[in-house]
């Protein structure tokens, strides 16, 4: 076993391909738990996702984003509780691309843009097969898409934010990823940024990509989601953002911490005041 510079383990010398059944959901969460230390983490999580869906996932501090994200991608065990993807358990799927957040990634690993999104392929590859200039073909394909081609040589931390997510964009579009779990990509990002990470999100919804997004600005997430997912440790609410962004259930998920106006929505949110610009430890 060995890390890399995603702190991820990684098993070089086994390879295994879970089954797809496609008259399943891409995603089904039945009944999933997690404990942490002995503390409750994500309590009874039950929700289903049909490929294509594009998802933001939203509730406060602590309220358990990353642990979906890692327990949906296969990263971690759930206490209880069954996940799925395409009807079997995550591991073993090369479809799933997990981004996450941009402070767990060791940025000064001597690596450079392109050979990033190449790991993209790993999953392709036979067990002593290396890349081939097919591969480097697709890579710089992806890159183009993305906008970072003149970028291709950089190494990982000369990016600015916006550009490290959309290197991470193109290593999902290397992957053929079907399902895409990105965890606060546009912290810290300024409003140029972000509208240049929703355009290739476009894209990668127009391929029936389905996107997993954790996010804290609400208003941003009504706007540019088709369906919200608020969590607090439990599921709030799953729907559209008229369904989910009622006083009632925003009153629930986030207590006196949210600002709230009534705007052309029944409820539109517009601050969140407990959040620190991004979940912290094992949220």
């Amino acid at each position: 076993m060995t890390r890399n510079f995603l702190g991820l383990r990684k098993t070089f010398f086994t390879r295994r391909y879970a089954p797809h059944d496609h008259d399943a959901p891409i995603v089904a969460l039945e009944n999933v738990s997690v404990r942490y230390n002995g503390d409750l983490v994500l309590d009874q999580i039950n929700f289903d996702l049909l490929a294509g869906q594009r998802v933001a996932v939203v509730g406060p501090n602590g309220a358990g984003k990353s642990t979906l994200f890692k327990v949906v991608a296969g990263l971690l065990d759930p206490s209880s509780g069954l996940v799925r993807i395409y009807g079997h358990e995550p591991k073993g799927h090369i479809c799933i691309s997990y981004i996450p957040q941009r402070n767990q990634v060791d940025w000064s690993f001597p690596v450079t843009v392109a050979d990033v999104v190449m790991m993209g392929r790993v999953g392709k590859f036979s067990l002593l097969r290396w890349p081939m200039p097919q591969d480097w073909e697709e890579v710089h394909q992806a890159l183009e898409v993305v906008g970072l081609e003149q970028l291709s040589k950089r190494q990982i931390s000369e990016l600015s934010g916006g550009q490290q997510q959309r290197m991470f964009i193109a290593r999902a579009l290397v992957q053929g990823a079907e399902l895409m779990l990105m965890d606060e990509p546009l912290a810290g990002l300024d409003m140029p940024s972000q509208e240049g990470i929703f355009q290739t999100l476009d894209t990668l919804q127009e391929g029936d990509v389905t996107l997993l997004v954790a996010m804290h600005d609400l208003k941003l997430a009504a706007e540019r989601f088709d369906h919200i997912l608020l969590l607090k440790k439990k599921l709030i609410g799953f729907g559209s953002a008229k369904e989910v962004f009622t006083r009632e259930l925003l009153a629930e998920a986030y207590g006196g911490h949210l600002h709230v106006i009534d705007g052309n929505m029944d409820t539109l949110a517009v601050s969140d005041t407990c959040c620190g610009g991004g979940d912290h430890g094992l949220d």
